[in-house]
């Protein structure tokens, strides 16, 4: 009797927030920059799970092996990190599914994103998703 089905409130939890980082190269020019943006926060999805997402673009950075972003003059134009920041869950999923939600939500939205990237008919742009990263609210 004392299964999840009686009180589902206890088998819910809230998962933290996440981060993308992706490397685009060659890096967008403003009108690209702003396109993405505005596409990544009306049309991909991730507002549907996710409140007060940001879309940064970092000119000339890169993720170095501790995961932080580096940038370096001399690689200004030539390649760009784009951080979707996904801070706080809006939905709340079944305790002990996190890691699905996660693997689900950084499948789709990274191919998703990268598609919109590759995409434009303008500018050939090559993108990859360097890492995907939780993230924890400060108490």
């Amino acid at each position: 009797m004392g299964d999840s089905k009686e009180n589902p409130k206890k088998a819910m939890v809230v998962p933290s927030g996440v981060t993308f980082l992706f490397i685009v190269k060659p890096s967008l020019d403003e009108r690209h920059k702003k396109g993405l943006k505005y596409h990544i926060l009306t049309k991909s999805g991730l507002n549907q799970y996710f409140k007060n997402i940001d879309v940064g673009c970092f000119d000339g950075s890169y993720i170095d092996k501790e995961g932080r972003s580096v940038s370096e003059d001399e690689l200004k134009g030539k390649q760009m990190l784009v951080k979707v920041f996904c801070p706080e869950s809006t939905v709340a999923i079944e305790k002990g599914k996190e890691e699905d939600f996660y693997k689900q939500i950084r499948e789709k939205s990274s191919e998703w994103i990268i598609g919109l990237i590759q995409s434009n008919t303008e500018k050939a742009y090559l993108a990859k998703l360097e890492a995907f990263l939780y993230t924890y609210r400060m108490l």
